[in-house]
């Protein structure tokens, strides 16, 4: 059983992200918002609905190990692994915009530097988790006020508006009931093979609802749309810290593994920091980067199995 509410959860994650992201990201365009917006807002809230409801639900269940593990898990997935497949299929190159990447990159630090401060000693409290909506209420702030100062002119797409509001709410429905398949089938399969909550949402589920970001990502490096992919990750990343982790744990505040805090957390800032010198030096990810960058993650995936 464990292994069917896996699959169908990861299968109707993807389902349900694919249509969100495709809804709404027409719906955005439709009124002239620049490529990286649309990927650091919808589209990065999009992808980000997984991992959004995971946690929440993990978080009702009380397995909070499991609630930031998923969280912390995908955004390193989101940095390494997606960015690194998506690099593979076709160099990413982001002409100027230096500003702005710097600005995202700080907002995807903040949250993960408070996490580590405040939950060092293994607690995420309320305040804690208002600093983090607050850091992510501030970043969606500074986007909002961006698309207005640099809005376009208005894009023909296929559909009316209400066909792509409709298939945003399926896609929505579809994930909350995906993400409820997944929170099961890891906490039984925690159960069975006496590994922790936390290890589980660190690798099956964050991957599992990662694969909205690998999809998405993955397609607009196809179709040629590098400020597309790298703003769904940066994006996706604010997300999952600060709206993702900043519910669950307002929600019900709780005990998480301090292994998160003191090592995968810092993992994460030393990724971030990397990516975004490599980003700003030159505005580009080639292949021999993003080798490294899956060479990066398999050896972050080791030790999480070692330990």
């Amino acid at each position: 059983m464990a292994w069917i509410f896996l699959g169908t959860g990861i299968i109707m994650l993807g389902l349900g992200a694919s249509w969100l992201v495709d809804g709404a990201s027409r719906l955005a365009l439709r009124l002239g918002i620049s490529p990286m917006i649309v990927g650091l807002t919808v589209v990065g809230f999009g992808t980000s609905m997984p991992e959004f409801l995971v946690s929440v639900f993990a978080a009702f269940r009380g397995s909070g190990g499991m609630s930031l593990g998923n969280a912390v898990g995908s955004n390193v997935m989101n940095l390494l692994l997606v960015l690194g497949v998506s690099a593979m299929i076709r160099p990413i190159v982001i002409i100027g915009r230096k500003e702005e990447t710097r600005r995202n990159l700080i907002f995807g630090l903040l949250p993960a530097v408070l996490l580590i401060i405040g939950a060092w000693g293994g607690w995420i409290s309320r305040p804690l988790a208002a600093g983090l909506l607050l850091i992510f209420a501030l970043f969606l702030g500074s986007c909002f006020r961006e698309a207005r100062s640099e809005r376009g002119p208005k894009q023909e797409v296929r559909g009316s508006a209400v066909a792509q509001a409709a298939l945003t709410i399926i896609g929505m429905a579809t994930l909350s009931l995906g993400a409820d398949f997944l929170v099961r089938g890891g906490s039984i399969l925690a159960r069975q093979a006496g590994v922790s909550e936390a290890v589980i949402g660190l690798t099956l589920v964050a991957f599992g609802t990662s694969l909205p970001e690998l999809a998405a990502s993955v397609m607009a490096a196809v179709k040629g749309e590098a400020e597309l992919s790298v703003g769904n990750v940066l994006g996706s990343n604010v997300f999952n810290l600060g709206l993702v982790v900043g519910s669950a744990f307002s929600i019900r505040p709780g005990a998480v593994p301090t292994v998160i805090a003191r090592f995968d957390l810092p993992f994460l800032v030393v990724a971030t920091l990397l990516m975004g010198l490599v980003i700003l030096r030159d505005g580009r990810i080639g292949r021999k980067r993003a080798f490294l960058m899956l060479l990066l993650m398999g050896a972050f995936l080791l030790f999480i199995g070692l330990r």
